[in-house]
């Protein structure tokens, strides 16, 4: 994978992570929805193309196997903040927050240390095809800033490098 590529990988890690400590600071419904969609794009655009990209090219299956068993610990805690959203309130969502947040770190971490280190050109070509038709044109505006947002520095200008210029004036 590019430097480029990665960017913008490590830019949606920091981004998770970021919506997870502000989530366990002060729980807000609006800020959940986002993070579950964002999180639910970006899983699910690697369990139907790059998991199965990295089988079919031989790649160690206890890892590939792996991730997609983390991904899949994942989504019950997702459901669980859900749940306690609509029936108790944002308060109640605090323990399985605190869950998933746990969770998460550690995925991103093995994903950032064995997985990304792996996916080749085209991958992440099939990969980045795969969010961009999940979120859509309408929603690429909100998922560039979401991603974005608090992001400063060389990881900022790298990942706004990888955007399209007419869409980067857009949301810079």
């Amino acid at each position: 994978m590019s430097e480029r590529d990665l960017a913008m990988m490590y830019a949606a890690h920091d981004a998770f992570r970021r919506d997870l400590r502000e989530l366990a600071a002060a729980p807000d419904r609006e800020r959940w929805t986002q993070f579950r969609t964002q999180l639910s794009v970006h899983h699910t655009a690697e369990d139907v193309v790059l998991w199965p990209s990295l089988r079919r090219r031989g790649v160690d299956a206890r890892l590939v196997e792996a991730m997609a068993a983390e991904h899949d610990r994942i989504d019950p805690l997702l459901a669980q903040v859900d749940r306690a959203f609509d029936t108790a309130g944002p308060d109640a969502a605090q323990p399985a927050l605190a869950a998933l947040s746990e969770l998460l770190h550690n995925h991103l971490q093995h994903e950032e240390k064995e997985t990304l280190p792996l996916i080749n050109d085209r991958e992440w070509s099939l990969l980045d095809r795969e969010m961009r038709r999940r979120i859509g044109l309408r929603g690429l505006r909100a998922y560039y800033s979401w991603l974005l947002r608090d992001l400063e520095g060389e990881r900022r200008r790298r990942a706004l490098a990888t955007i399209p210029g007419p869409l980067r004036l857009m949301i810079s």
